[in-house]
């Protein structure tokens, strides 16, 4: 009954704007505030080009751009996550004379970095900078290192790496502290460099510059860089001829660039790029082909290719897609692409074409192997042009997996925000044609409401987060702190979180917890292991670089725990691990998401600390009695299981069929073999009291090692892991796999 009177107080408040992003086709691509609808958000009413637009936190975004007088902006917005509500924050001056190609990314948590072209000086041409910013969860921003350092007491003067020429900027992050810059100099040469920045931006140090031929292109016109791995990056560009390259790099620890491959993926002309990581060997590129004939442009194309890197950095094209053909050099064009990946494997497109730069949105699929289907494109005749005035300049970001928010420069060059829906197939759990008519207005019909650990409604909720029973009672910041815990390797840890979710706790489907973290700030992004939940299908993933543990993860509801209301639902999310490794004292993020991907994700800082101690006693897990001390009777749900028994430790795995030794595990380099079929039984003896953690180890190992061969044993498809407690009369373990058929 109240959440029903709470709906009513709020319809006279409410301004409907009918999108059905939830029940949409999937690509279907939906304008929320833009030019074609007239409620677009007008962030600079005098000039708002080069832009950078980069998440901050979940409804906090950053905007880098050239304002008045050309000199360097920096905003911030808060933006809802169905983008129908955009506030302006704060806004700061770093460079009062000049902002050109700005290129705005994250650094930690808070803490910003921004390459661009600044003052021209002598040389007639931007020169290149880079400057830092922290950025606080409400949107207030700090310079650390700029330009424009006199105007604020607390900043000091940026880096100055070029001097020469520092336009056409593309920054990525490569690995720890180390950054990759990408940008034009001398006349349309192309230079890569690298650098570090520390987590607290007040050290920037150039490492490596590498030089590359002349771009060869009549204008100046996009490159772009992109991540591959931890030591590779790929970058799409102009070259001889103005053809269409890709070509790699390896960056070393200390940032010494080395060039790898090149691959002509474009002989005719190829311009404008914009790349994007598929996976984790798979990048995309969005670029403007231009036919040629006799000397001159005939026709300019939109164009996606795909292409997979091996682990030599060599390139190899697998797909391409001409979603926008025809355009003449007069009245047409595929420019300033930006490509945004929003779910799997979905992905936005944002360009401009036509005589005036009219603005559009296409969305398209790119699988894991590269192929790409278009879904909402020019040449399908259904993609959206949002803006039928001016559209240039653009970046586009993710707001959630159903929105992006697009910053560019439109009417006279104004600068401008607008937000889009994008349709996913996936979450239409409806068939009724009136359930489908959602207003989406935030507290109308529409959930805008994060699921949260720290609070339920309006009250806080004091036992938010626990790790072993110990509740971090400093819960309600962002970043909180708290005394660390500190287990055993061989320990049972759990890790626990209670999240109340507004439209009820079925409606939470994915959390994430984020471990080894050691760096000053925490940042899920420097997480070396993750666990990330699936809820809804009851299955885990675990990234594990150090590979410190093994884990599981599990759900309860939770009715009325403080007894003082009856309606109070909670969602407890256990995550169960044992460390086979020491793990210096970490920050531990959770992060729980809904089911329109609303989320809140939460910090407590130097949470836990794994140590090297011995094992007293085994370790005891939840769960049912199962006799151990024979090979285990076929149950179809078991698929794998391991044993511990008595003095004398035995691996057990599958579901059918006999037990074959593996080796002994004293003996050096344990390997499980490739098996043929998956119904084959595996069987190892070890001594327990001096050989149980490095039966932990082991297991972790050889799934990192051989995750094929686990694979084949354990079953892709399994949906949980189980840790159990077994006797017979003596101290026994289980850690089962199971997979429900």
């Amino acid at each position: 009954m109240r959440a029903v009177f709470f709906l009513l107080l709020l319809l006279p408040f409410v301004i409907p704007v009918l999108v059905d992003d939830a029940f949409a086709a999937k690509g279907d691509i939906t304008a929320v505030r833009a030019q074609s609808l007239g409620n677009n958000f007008e962030y600079d009413d005098v000039k708002g080009i080069n832009n950078s637009l980069v998440q901050v936190d979940s409804d906090t975004y950053a905007l880098a751009y050239r304002g008045t007088g050309s000199a360097g902006f920096i905003s911030t917005f808060n933006i809802s996550s169905d983008g129908t509500t955009i506030t302006k924050v704060h806004t700061i001056e770093h460079d009062a004379v000049f902002a050109y190609d700005n290129s705005l990314i994250k650094v930690d948590s808070d803490t910003f970095a921004l390459a661009y072209g600044g003052d021209q000086g002598s040389s007639g041409t931007p020169d290149g900078f880079i400057s830092t910013f922290t950025i606080d969860s409400d949107g207030t921003i700090t310079p650390i290192r700029i330009q424009n350092h006199a105007a604020f007491e607390s900043a000091s003067a940026n880096l100055e790496h070029d001097t020469n020429e520092g336009s056409v900027n593309s920054l990525v992050h490569v690995n720890d502290d180390t950054y990759a810059l990408s940008y034009e100099r001398n006349g349309r040469f192309l230079q890569i460099a690298t650098f570090t920045i520390s987590s607290d931006g007040a050290t920037i140090t150039e490492l490596d510059t590498l030089d590359q031929d002349a771009t060869n292109c009549n204008d100046r016109l996009l490159q772009s860089l992109v991540k591959v791995d931890s030591d590779t990056v790929a970058r799409a560009y102009c070259g001889s001829g103005g053809d269409g390259y890709l070509r790699t790099f390896s960056i070393a620890e200390n940032g010494d660039i080395t060039k790898k491959s090149t691959y002509e993926f474009d002989t005719s002309q190829g311009s404008e790029h914009f790349l994007v990581q598929v996976d984790s060997d798979t990048i995309a590129v969005a670029y403007e082909n231009a036919e040629v004939s006799g000397g001159s442009v005939t026709e300019r194309n939109g164009v996606i290719k795909t292409f997979t890197i091996n682990s030599s950095d060599e390139i190899s094209e697998a797909d391409s897609l001409e979603h926008h053909s025809g355009n003449t050099p007069a009245t047409g064009n595929a420019e300033d692409n930006f490509l945004v990946k929003v779910d799997s494997d979905t992905f936005v497109l944002a360009y401009d074409d036509g005589s005036n730069n009219d603005g559009f949105i296409s969305t398209f699929t790119i699988d894991s192997d590269g192929t790409i289907t278009g879904l909402r494109t020019a040449n399908g005749g259904d993609n959206l042009e949002h803006d039928t005035s001016h559209s240039t300049n653009r970046s586009l970001v993710k707001v959630d997996s159903n929105t992006v928010a697009l910053a560019y420069g439109g009417t006279d060059l104004a600068g401008f925000i607008s937000t889009f829906t994008i349709g996913d197939a996936s979450t239409d759990d409806s068939t009724s044609t009136e359930s489908k008519k959602r207003s989406g207005a935030c507290g109308f019909d529409r959930d805008c409401t994060a699921p949260r650990i720290t609070k339920h409604g309006i009250s806080e909720t004091p036992d938010g987060f626990s790790i072993n029973s110990v509740i971090f009672e400093e819960n309600q910041k962002f970043h909180n702190e708290n005394p660390t815990v500190e287990i055993g390797i061989g320990e049972l840890t759990t890790i626990k979180a209670r999240a109340w979710e507004n439209m009820g706790p079925e409606k939470i489907f994915l959390a994430i917890a984020y471990l080894d973290m050691q760096e000053a700030k925490p940042n899920w992004q420097d997480s070396e292991a993750y666990i990330e939940y699936d809820i809804r299908n009851d299955s885990i993933t675990i990234h594990d670089e150090n590979k410190l543990f093994l884990a599981q993860a599990s759900t309860e509801i939770v009715k009325d725990p403080y007894g003082d209301n009856q309606g109070l639902e909670f969602l407890d999310i256990t995550f169960s691990l044992m460390f086979t490794k020491p793990m210096e004292t970490s920050h531990v993020a959770i992060q729980v998401v809904d089911h329109i991907r609303n989320y809140e994700l939460v910090y407590f800082k130097d949470a836990l600390k794994v140590v090297d101690r011995p094992i007293s006693e085994m370790p005891e897990f939840p769960g049912k009695i199962e006799k151990a001390n024979t090979t285990p009777k076929h149950d179809e749900d078991i698929h794998f299981v391991l044993a511990v028994n008595g003095t004398e430790d035995t691996i057990f795995a599958a579901v059918d069929g006999y037990a074959i030794p593996i080796e002994e595990l004293n003996k050096e380099e344990p390997k499980i073999e490739t098996p043929e079929e998956r119904d084959a039984r595996y069987h190892l003896k070890v001594k327990q009291s001096d050989q149980y953690e490095k039966l932990l180890e082991y297991i972790a190992e050889s799934q990192a090692l051989y995750p094929e061969a686990w694979d084949k044993i354990v079953g892709t498809d399994n949906v949980s892991n189980q840790m159990e407690h077994v006797t017979d009369g003596t101290k026994t373990n289980v850690i089962k796999n199971d997979r429900r058929r």
